[in-house]
Formats: structure tokens, sequence, C-alpha cells
């Protein structure tokens, strides 16, 4: 072959593997670059992942209580107050509990939206639960209570996991949270806890109220046989403790949570808004007492004390222009009428099974103004 033939000859390979080698360099540094790329975006990720894991660490519950209080967006002052009388003093006894104002996503309006900002930045905090539930803006909140409760038992134990006990308590409620730790912490081994103030009522299925209320067994059942409708479907008698405070153990939170019982029951009683007969925030309790019992657990009853009379409650009320407020008790609701809703000085002491009447003599017998505080030794199924 001629050697100027030979040279193109050679010249042309030279090309062709040039290109070769500059395609695969090409493509090998492409590769490189996007595994680079990959790399970092999941750098980033682990990084967002380890900051959101480190900021639910300083978020979680000191895996006692996680008390949320049932508000309305629209009266700041009323959580300004709370923070001064309840967080502020919890805060400063180093009460072990994680607190929360609970407001429905579902029904604030965009000037509710914006208040709910200015006031975290205002306290410098976000301080509030959000929760799947109507608000003030929806009908006129008529139902946001009842939907609030529900979502809040719902979405505590999910959001705040690992927590001994949930509780709710209305925003016209004060709770002594240093105290109340204190009454629940000989309770955190018992299985289900349900408690609060406790009385016993029935339930009108079909028309989500109450009948046959009582503040005792007996006379629950005695007020079932004379005062609930023969043509209705009625459940009952059955526990339920009080809105003002509200206790559930954390296993019975995490049931809750996840049970489809309750979920069916939430979805049949939103779907009656609007109508005539509709689940309601004036039975709210009740109905939460009807969902635990119709859904046949064990449950463990740990009952606040009973309301004292006037007499007793001296020394421990402060006369305002809404009432006597008792600021040692463990949950109460102030009124003109006086009421004070347990002093939560008796301790954890165990009693007969729930079936049976509270032994109340401790405080002079069963008459009206005894104090009981009872916990089950054994579970206790109610039909």
């Amino acid at each position: 072959m001629p050697a100027d033939s030979l040279a193109s000859v050679v010249g042309a390979l030279q090309g062709v593997l040039s290109k070769d080698v500059s395609n695969a360099v090409a493509q090998e540094r492409s590769l490189l670059s996007e595994r680079r790329r990959v790399f970092h975006r999941l750098h980033r990720q682990r990084r967002r992942r380890r900051g959101a894991a480190h900021a639910a660490a300083q978020e979680s519950p000191p895996t006692f209580l996680v008390l949320g209080f049932v508000t309305n967006p629209r009266t700041p002052k009323t959580r300004e107050w709370i923070r001064q009388t309840v967080l502020v003093p919890a805060a400063e006894v180093g009460a072990p509990a994680l607190i929360r104002f609970v407001v429905g996503k579902r029904g604030l309006s965009p000037r509710d939206v914006q208040q709910l900002d200015e006031e975290r930045r205002r306290v410098g905090k976000d301080d509030f639960a959000v929760v799947d539930a109507s608000d003030f803006n929806e009908a006129g909140g008529i139902y946001s209570c009842i939907d609030k409760l529900f979502a809040w038992f719902r979405h505590a134990p999910v959001a705040y996991p690992g927590a001994s006990f949930y509780a709710k308590a209305d925003d016209d409620s004060f709770v002594d949270v240093a105290r109340l730790a204190s009454f629940l912490r000989p309770a955190a081994g018992l299985p289900r806890v349900y408690g609060g103030y406790l009385q016993y009522d029935s339930f009108v299925t079909e028309e989500w109220r109450h009948c046959g209320w009582s503040a005792g067994q007996v006379g629950a059942a005695h007020a079932r046989r004379h005062g609930c409708p023969k043509e209705r479907r009625v459940y009952g008698p059955f526990p339920f403790v009080v809105g003002a405070l509200t206790v559930m153990g954390g296993d019975l939170g995490g049931w809750f949570a996840s049970s489809p019982h309750v979920a069916g029951l939430v979805e049949k009683g939103r779907a009656t808004q609007g109508r005539p007969q509709h689940w309601d925030c004036g039975y709210s309790d009740v109905t939460l007492g009807y969902a635990l019992g119709s859904a046949n657990l064990s449950l463990s009853l740990l009952s606040a004390p009973r309301p004292l009379p006037r007499g007793e409650a001296r020394g421990l009320a402060s006369e305002g222009a809404s009432g006597a407020c008792a600021w040692r008790s463990v949950g109460l609701r102030c009124d003109a009428g006086r009421h004070v809703r347990g002093d939560g000085r008796e301790s954890l002491r165990r009693l007969a099974p729930p079936a049976q009447p509270a032994d109340v003599r401790a405080r002079g017998g069963a008459g009206k103004g005894a104090a009981g505080v009872v916990a089950s030794p054994r579970p206790a199924r109610f039909p």
C-alpha cells in the first residue's frame, strides 16, 4: 500500500478513535455530573430529614402529658390569659406537659389565618395544633367543639407520640398542670385510662342526644328506664367525663387515633351537619363516652373529686365577676353559679370496680358534695 494511502487510513482511524474517545469522555463526565447532582440532592434531603428529626425531638412531649385547649380562633385574649395563668406557671415548676391550642383548619377564614399568624409572631412561638376539623367560620362554629374534640384525640397521639396521657380542656377552664400531672402519675401503669369528672348517661343514637343522665350508675339505669324514649334506639348507661377536662391514657389515645370504629362514628356525625338532628356541641362529652362505650372496650376509670358545696370551697376560691374559680383545682369551669369542679386534694386510691358505687366515705359520705377519686384495680367492661 502506498505510504500516502496508509497515512490517510491511519489518520481516518485516529479521527474515529479520537471521536469515540471524546464521546466516551463526554458521557463519563455527564454520568459523573449526574451522580454529583444525585448525591447532593440526597445529601440535602438527608440534612432536611435530620433537621426535621431534630425539630421533632425538640417538639416531642416529655412522654407524660399532652394537653390541648380547644379554643375559638377569634379569642386571642383568652389564650393570652391561659398562657399567663397556665403555661407560665407550668413552665416555672417544670411540669412534664406539652400544651397546645386546638383550632380547626376547615373553619378558618383568611382573616382568621392572618390573625393566628400575627399571634404566633407576637408570642414568639407556635403553640397551636391545627387539626382536621371545622371551626368558627363554618356554620358559625355550632359543630366546631365536638368536631375539634374528636379531631384532637385522633391528632395528638400521631403528632406527639409516646406520651403517657393525652388530655383536652375547654379554653374557659383553668387547669393546674403540675397538680394534674401529680394526680395522674399513680395511674400511669393502668391500661386504657379514661379520666376526668365522671358521670353516667345514655345516648339516643339516631338523634345524637343524651337521655337518662345521673351522677352514678344506679341513678343512670333508673333514668334510662324512665327518661329515655322507648321508641328510639338507646345505648347505655355508660360512663363519660364532663368536657371541662378529659384525659386518656397513652394506649387508649393510640387506639382512638387509629380506630375504624371512631373514624366511622366521626364520618357519620359530620354527615349530619346541617340536619335538624345532628351531632352537637352540647353533647360532645357524652358523645365521646358513647364512642368508647359502644366500642366495647375495657377501661380504667379515673375520676376527679365531685363538686364541693360552697362552704367547703372556702379558701380555694378566688371571687370575681364571673363567680368562684378554684385556682387549686385539677380542672374546673368558672360560672356565675359558683360551681367548683373538684379540688384535686385527694390522692389516688384503689377501690371497687367501676360497676360498684364509688366509695366516698373519706369525705363524709355519699351526700351532696362528697368527693371521691376512683381507679379500678382491674378493667371493667360496659355493655
